[in-house]
Formats: structure tokens, sequence, C-alpha cells
């Protein structure tokens, strides 16, 4: 069952062994390695806690393949900042998490599918890091969330996840395929202890570009007693009927809670999908571009260096070829501005309007996912197609850079459903205040067994 921080540090000396052993056991495609020998070294406010990092983040000395068979084999010569600002902070990395290749949504891992801790017929998402934390393996885990990852996976488990504000924790040590999308996010058992971890890991680093040049704040946002919340309508088109019964319900408990709500439209919403699809395949056919057997990983045996270097990127799973196919493509001299850079100015569009809106409200809400978890195996809007496709939401607060948080709103069936919260650029303080009142009246983060 799903385990806060508070809970595994009562549990002493004894946590991190107990967390390997269920981990070992585990037979739902959640991780890719398990660290074996782990212990604390660090006496901060994580001492003695096992959390997990998704294998697409460098952990020195432990194999990183992105779920890739193009990777496998590779162990990095340095830990990325997270990595390192976890085990400072006394953390046990227990184990590297299972995700779609590389992070691509829609790209299946070279080591199979995750499976939902509450229905093990049902996928867990595509990262495992989710998973972790909804069955009780640690209490907290620390992923990459490019196009939604991690949210959608906290949403299909029932956990709750938080992507900070573009640059608020460095990218330093993640292997990314969207350099202007894909951030470092948290999920855990709640969303104040997500933002605990989230608090960690945020700091100015030298060594990532994008880094911001103050820490982020993540507490003392503003109380719910006269917030704005937006609603926008484009974010609930395709919604199915028990994930909507979910959120109109989340709706009344906001405004309980003294918020006014109100929906708005988002005159670009309609672009916001394909907008991050576009610019994330080009993208990410420069950055998936170095492997090639020349650096990392496995080499294939070829008579000359460019059938050499074909051999090895036939590693690549079939999704993630087309990406970088279909990117390539985009950034031809004929296709470059007719697509990504169409697409780079309607960002700017989408960006300057996501601003417009939070200077008449405070928060945006929507449903985080369209439907709750498919079956293993199955289809659903997004989890085996080739491109994002759960929701505009999802699209918008990663093109916009927002801090987007979400947590479990109820159930269909035995099935959770989650909630996302989005705020202005810099205003991750308020997301998680209205994410932590909504989670304290609502009681749907409460542990729940595993099937």
């Amino acid at each position: 069952m799903i385990k806060d921080i508070a809970s595994f540090k009562a549990a002493g000396s004894k946590a991190v062994a107990e967390s390997l052993e269920k981990i070992k056991k585990d037979d739902s495609g959640i991780f890719i390695t398990v660290c074996g020998g782990a212990e604390s070294s660090g006496s901060g406010p994580l001492a003695g806690v096992p959390i997990a990092v998704s294998d697409n983040i460098s952990t020195k000395g432990i194999e990183t393949t992105c779920a890739s068979k193009i990777l496998k084999g590779y162990v990095p010569p340095f830990s990325g900042k997270s990595a390192d600002d976890l085990e400072k902070a006394g953390a046990v990395i227990v184990g590297k998490t299972n995700l779609t290749e590389f992070g691509i949504l829609g790209a299946a891992s070279a080591y199979g599918p995750v499976k939902n801790p509450r229905d093990k017929t049902k996928k867990g998402g595509p990262s495992g890091s989710a998973a972790a934390v909804a069955a009780g393996l640690v209490p907290a885990a620390v992923c990459s969330d490019a196009g939604g990852l991690l949210r959608v996976s906290a949403s299909f488990c029932g956990t709750a996840a938080f992507k900070p504000s573009y640059g608020a924790i460095s990218r330093f040590g993640l292997i990314y395929y969207t350099g202007s999308l894909d951030q470092i996010g948290v999920t855990a058992a709640t969303i104040s202890d997500a933002a605990a971890v989230a608090d960690i890991l945020s700091g100015n680093d030298k060594r990532d570009t994008t880094s911001l040049p103050e820490k982020m704040l993540y507490f003392g946002g503003k109380p719910l007693a006269g917030c704005k919340i937006g609603i926008p309508e484009e974010f609930l088109e395709g919604v199915s009927a028990g994930v909507m019964k979910t959120f109109d319900e989340a709706v009344k408990t906001f405004e309980k809670l003294g918020a006014s709500c109100r929906k708005i439209s988002l005159k670009n919403a309609g672009y916001m999908q394909p907008v991050h699809d576009i610019i994330a395949a080009g993208e990410s056919s420069a950055m998936l571009a170095k492997y090639d057997g020349t650096r990392f990983g496995p080499r294939a045996e070829a008579d000359n260096w460019h059938e050499m270097i074909a051999k090895t990127r036939a590693l690549f799973g079939p999704v993630t070829a087309r990406r970088i196919m279909l990117g390539i493509h985009l950034l031809m001299a004929g296709q470059y501005n007719d697509y990504y850079m169409k697409s780079m100015q309607t960002r700017t569009l989408i960006i300057d309007e996501f601003n417009a809106v939070f200077q008449d409200y405070d928060l945006l809400i929507s449903p985080t996912t369209k439907d709750v978890a498919p079956d293993v195996g199955g289809t659903c809007g997004g989890c085996d197609q080739e491109f994002s496709a759960y929701s505009a939401a999802i699209a918008g607060a990663d093109l916009a850079g927002l801090p987007a948080a979400t947590v479990p709103c109820g159930f269909v069936g035995k099935l959770p459903a989650g909630l996302q919260i989005i705020g202005g650029y810099l205003k991750d303080a308020d997301v998680i205040a209205a994410a932590e009142a909504f989670e304290k009246e609502t009681d749907f983060v409460k542990p729940q067994e595993a099937i």
C-alpha cells in the first residue's frame, strides 16, 4: 500500500532493507535496475528514506539505459544533480524505474510495460515512478516529465505528482530527448511530500544554462478562500464520463473551500498538442543523434563506419526511430519554416495567452488524463500512439514551462482519476497550496491495498 515519507522514517534502519526486499519480489515491470547494496550516507531531511529515480537520470556507477537497447550497459561516470541532491539529503536510491524509451510517450520500453499496482491487468502509465509509490515500494520517486510522463502515470496510479516551473530543478544529468520541454518532477504519496523533495532538488546550477538564478519557494502559497480558478473548456474535450464525474465533484470541493470556479476559453488550446509534438520531434532528432555506437552503449559489429552506425541505430525502438526521422524531415530546409518555426511562433502565442489568463485567474484546473488507466496491451489516447494525445492541458503546461500538480480526485470503479492544477510561471507555491487544501478536504490520497 501507499506509504508517505514519515511512514518510512518511522521504520528506521529497516526501511531500506524492507524496500529492497519488496522491489526484488515485484513482478510489475516497475524497476529496471535494483541497487542491492544501497545504504544511507547522510543525515539530512531524507536520512534513511528509500527513493527511486527514473532510468533516464544519470547515476554514477549504476547502469542507466533510458529503457532503450541502444544504451544497454551504459554506466555513467557521474551522477545528475538531482541524484546527488537526494544522496546529500540522506536519501537512499534503491533503484531505477522503468519508462517509455527515452521518455517518449508511445514508445515501448525495452523492458516491457509497467503494470498498475491497483490492478495488474491495467497499465501503470508511461513511467514506473508513480507505480513504485502506489505499490508502497518507496515513498517518493524522481522522474522527468516531458509530455506529462510523470503526471499521467500519477493519475493512473493514484499518487500525487508535481512539475515545477521550467528551470527550477537542474536538468544536469537528465538524458532528455526534448530540451525545451522536459523537466524533472516528483511523485509521492502526498503533494506535501512531493513538494518537500522538489524543495531539496531545486536551486541554481551553473552546469545547466536553463537553471533559475534563485531557489524556488514551494510553501506559503495563497489560501483557496477568494482564489479565482479558471476551467478551460477545451481541456474538457474528449474526457470520459467517469473521469468527468470526478472532476465535477472536484470543482464543488474547490468552491466549498472558498474558491470561485468559472469556465473559460483558450483560443490557442487546439494548437497545444500539435505544436508540442512538432517541437518535440524536431528536438528529439537532434538530441538522439549522438547515440550511434561511437561513445555510448553497445556498438554493432560491421565492416565499415557507416554500416556500424546503421546497425547500432537499429537498436532504437520503432516509435523512437519514426520520431527521429520525422524530426529530421521537419528540420529540413524545405519544411523548417512551414512546421518547426511556425510551431515556435505559435508557442509564443500560447505563452502570451497563458500570461493574459493568469492576470485574471490564480489557477487553472482540468482532468489530468481523459480516462483512467487502460488495459495492458490495449490502446488509450496516447499510451500506444506515437504522440502525446492525453490532453491539451498536459501539452500546454509543458510549452509554457508552467508549474503543474496532479492529485487523485476520485475513482472510476477501482481505478483512480487525477486532477491537474496549473499555476502561473514561478507561482509554484500557489499550486502546492491549492493541491494540499484539496487533499486534506477529500482524503483520496489515503492508502489503498494494492491488488
